[in-house]
């Protein structure tokens, strides 16, 4: 995948302090509700909805980067037409993501059986027609919406870090009166590297997502409490472990609506692993666990992540509002 629109730097205050695991303290539960908006692609199946927001990240991808066609199809009721979408092969986004050709075939196959996808010999595509559903235009809607309360969230945690890094609107760009697809295409990119990077951390986008989703409920204390949270708030200071909040396997099947056995195999397979710990009330995601060199980059490359894809669509007029 490319590289997020545009990087304005990752200006983060007067005083620069590091607020990297306090940003991703705020966008963890948002990031799981972007997920949430694919279900109507993925059916319940987790992977199937993010290849699906691939495909259509690598159709109007070139739309993204040309500000005339961005603002253009920026509407909810105006989605770019299917002749100037760019296919993208079934190959490509298996390698995206690291798994078999075999599950991406057998995703993207089931995406065209329900008339979500069609394919060309150049590749497949989402069709303009998919997104026009009244399923998609809410899922927008709520995308913009998560947005906007992320940003909120944000500067309520850490009022000196500027999200947009400093972005402005570019010369001569008005704010269009509806930017739900402006907000989703750019907000696409953010999730996908998201994704790809749990892929990378867990060998597996779906335990990926149980890990994330520990974190999630780990970290609940922490976003009721604010100014204990500022005291963890850097790459190199996680919370001690009786600060989390454990979460059961039962909780999270039911969190995730999947199957127990198949929460419960992965949460085993990520204790052996050492990305999570069992204690007598649950499961947690340990302070040790962040005491590698992947977990620190994945920490600041989130901070760097969100800064850029904020910027951009601050560039292109996208209000937080």
């Amino acid at each position: 995948m490319d590289k997020l629109s545009d990087p304005p730097g990752t200006t983060q205050g007067p005083a620069c302090e590091d607020v990297s695991r306090l940003i991703l303290q705020c966008a963890i539960p948002h990031f799981v509700q972007g997920v949430a908006t694919l279900e109507h692609f993925g059916g319940g199946d987790a992977m199937t909805g993010v290849l699906a927001l691939s495909i259509i990240e690598a159709n109007v991808r070139h739309i993204v980067r040309d500000p005339v066609l961005a603002l253009r199809y920026a509407g909810v009721d105006n989605p770019p037409p299917d002749d100037i979408r760019r296919p993208i092969s079934v190959g490509a986004l298996a390698a995206s993501f690291s798994i078999p050709y075999e599950a991406a075939r057998r995703r993207v196959a089931d995406l065209e059986a329900r008339g979500l996808c069609q394919r060309t010999t150049r590749g497949v595509y989402i069709p303009a027609a998919a997104l026009e559903t009244d399923a998609n235009r809410l899922a927008l809607g709520r995308s913009l919406a998560t947005v906007r309360a992320l940003a909120a969230d944000v500067r309520t945690a850490a009022p000196n870090f500027d999200l947009t890094g400093g972005a402005r609107p570019a010369p001569g760009i008005t704010p269009p009166v509806s930017q739900e697809r402006l907000a989703a295409r750019f907000t696409a990119e953010y999730v996908l590297r998201i994704a790809e990077c749990l892929t990378r951390t867990t060998a597996d986008l779906g335990r990926g997502m149980i890990l994330l989703a520990i974190l999630d409920a780990n970290y609940q204390p922490l976003r009721e409490d604010l100014e204990m949270a500022r005291r963890y708030a850097s790459v190199r200071r996680p919370p001690p472990d009786d600060l989390l909040a454990p979460i059961s396997v039962l909780a999270l099947s039911n969190t995730l609506k999947q199957p127990f056995e198949t929460t419960r195999r992965n949460v085993n397979v990520l204790i052996r692993t050492w990305r999570c710990a069992r204690t007598p009330k649950g499961i947690i995601v340990p302070a040790q666990a962040f005491n590698t060199r992947l977990a620190r980059d994945v920490l600041t490359g989130h901070l760097g992540d969100i800064q850029r894809v904020f910027g951009a669509m601050a560039r292109m007029g996208v209000t937080f509002d």
